[in-house]
Order: C-alpha cells, then structure tokens, then sequence
C-alpha cells in the first residue's frame, strides 16, 4: 500500500507540474537577408562660391520608396549655419530624380543634385528683368523685381539645382544670407 501512495503522489505531482518552457532561442538572420524598409540617400559637397565664399551643400532623401521618397537641399555656411533648405518630391523633379531608381540610383542622383548647374555661379549670369515687365525672360521669380535684379547687380554667388521637369531652382548667396530668387527655365522657340 505504501508503493501505491507513493507511486499516486508522484502521478499527482507530475500531472499538477506545468511543462517546462522550450529552450529560448533567438535567430539572428545573416546580414544579406536583412530587407531594409524605406529608401535612403545622403550626400554632401564644398561650394567654392565667387567671391572667395565657402559653403556646404548637403542634401538627403528618404521614403517608403524610392520613387515616394522626399529630397531636401541645404546651404549651410562654413560655421554650420543653415542659410537655406527646401523640399521637393523626387517624382516632382525628373530633370534630376528617376521614378524608377533603387538605392544605389538615389545615391548617386542626390549626390549630383548637390552640384551647382548654375554656368558662372554668379546671378549676373541670370536675364535681365526689364522695367515694366511682369517677369524676366524664362525665369518664373519668387522675390520682387528689386530684390532680384540687386542680387544681379551685386553679381552674388548664385547656386541653381533641378526642382521640375525642365526648370532649375537659383539661390544667390552672400555671406550668411540665402536668397531663392525663383526658377530659371529653358526658352522654348
């Protein structure tokens, strides 16, 4: 009798036991086979500007996609100060972005969007904005025509960067202050 007692307690025991958790183990996959979310790209360049001017041209991109992402542009003085930053699209400037770039395209598409496709990096080189008339030839301005043709004038350090189909974006710098004088566009005959 005191066999079966004991063989009922250990029964009892084991059956009121809860069963021991499986070995805790952690998969860490291999780093090829990490889907990284998102698209990314950074990029940044020296801008020896007219006038013995030094700055920083910084631009990044980030989306769900490629295609969907968001590039900003910066202008930052050689003090880190950011002077000027704007935000565009990549599907709003094909002249500078493909709606069909991967990672490594974007890369290397901000990396030339930070590179000044102004011809002399000086506003002189901008048209002149005849008295009287509602705009300049082939340049859809942002600032009032004083303020455009001072920058003119004054021959600032220009930096001009894609941001449409056909048009390129003019900012005239002078030390520590950006201004976005507004979009220079090709002539069409």
């Amino acid at each position: 009798m005191r066999q079966w007692f004991w063989g009922a307690a250990a029964l009892s025991l084991i059956a009121c036991t809860p069963p021991a958790p499986p070995p805790a183990t952690t998969e860490i996959p291999a780093a090829s086979t990490v889907a990284r979310a998102g698209c990314d790209a950074t990029a940044s360049r020296d801008w020896s500007a007219v006038g013995s001017q030094y700055y920083v041209i910084e631009a990044e991109a980030h989306g769900a996609s490629c295609g969907e992402a968001i590039a900003t542009l910066r202008i930052r003085s050689t003090e880190g100060e950011i002077i000027f930053t704007r935000d565009h699209a990549t599907r709003d400037v094909p002249l500078a972005f493909s709606p069909n770039s991967d990672q490594t395209g974007l890369r290397d598409e901000i990396d030339a969007w930070t590179q000044n496709v102004s011809e002399t990096g000086s506003a002189a080189e901008l048209p002149a904005w005849p008295a009287g008339a509602e705009r300049p030839p082939n340049f859809q301005p942002a600032v009032t025509r004083s303020i455009y043709e001072n920058a003119r004038g004054n021959q600032s350090a220009l930096f001009c960067y894609p941001d449409s189909a056909e048009s390129n974006a003019c900012v005239a710098v002078a030390g520590v202050t950006a201004t976005y004088l507004g979009s220079l566009t090709p002539e069409h005959p």
